[in-house]
């Protein structure tokens, strides 16, 4: 007779699925982190190039230092937090960067109170999502590497609206990325905001210029 060890299922990550999918109310679906900005400059004009995109903001961007600040937050407890946020924002490369951040996590948190009855304040989105896991128990790894992929998967979105890609080629993309994400997960543990860094310049360039763009669809 074969015996089969079977390991329940934890539900802890379904609820981390749940507040870091497209249906969650923080409204991500509004925010394009700047590629609408770099669309239009003809920065972007095929799967390729996104992906590129992506890539350097995961590694040299927004991306690597939201893994950061969420990773922080999820080895502070709530005095630590305030600190946390006011440091997170001096680190906004734009207006729209830090209104987008400020906004979506501030619904986040105003969801995972009235739902899961959580106490996050609002606060910067991955440092809200960061003190949400520890409060729900959340392994850290997960937590970073579904953000990340989260984060992606809403720029990805984006990306076949503007420029404009098939549905299949955003997927192509997206799945390129699940090994990065869940890279950059393992290596940020641990880090302080003092290894945070930025060299995706681009980014940070179209996230400026979208502030004075006549016709947008998106708030950043």
């Amino acid at each position: 007779m074969t015996i089969r060890m079977v390991m329940p299922t934890d539900p802890r990550l379904l609820t981390l699925a749940q507040w870091l999918s497209p249906s969650f109310p923080i409204g991500a679906f509004a925010y394009s982190h700047g590629l609408e900005a770099a669309v239009q400059a003809g920065w972007l004009r095929d799967a390729d190039a996104l992906q590129e995109w992506l890539t350097d903001v995961l590694t040299e961007g927004t991306g690597r230092s939201d893994a950061i600040w969420l990773s922080c937050a999820m080895g502070a407890d709530g005095a630590a937090l305030p600190a946390l946020d006011a440091q997170a924002r001096a680190f906004a490369a734009s207006a729209e960067r830090l209104r987008e951040a400020e906004r979506q996590g501030a619904a986040f948190a105003q969801a995972v109170n009235t739902v899961w009855g959580l106490d996050v304040p609002p606060i910067l989105l991955p440092l809200a999502v960061g003190a949400a896991a520890r409060q729900a128990g959340i392994p850290e790894g997960e937590a970073v590497a579904l953000y990340l992929h989260a984060f992606v998967s809403n720029l990805t979105s984006a990306a076949i609206r503007l420029i404009p890609l098939g549905q299949t080629e955003g997927q192509r993309v997206l799945a390129a990325l699940i090994p990065l994400c869940t890279r950059i997960a393992d290596e940020t543990r641990g880090l302080t905001p003092g290894d945070i860094h930025s060299t995706c310049f681009l980014s940070d360039i179209a996230a400026m210029r979208h502030e004075t763009l006549e016709t947008r669809l998106f708030q950043s």
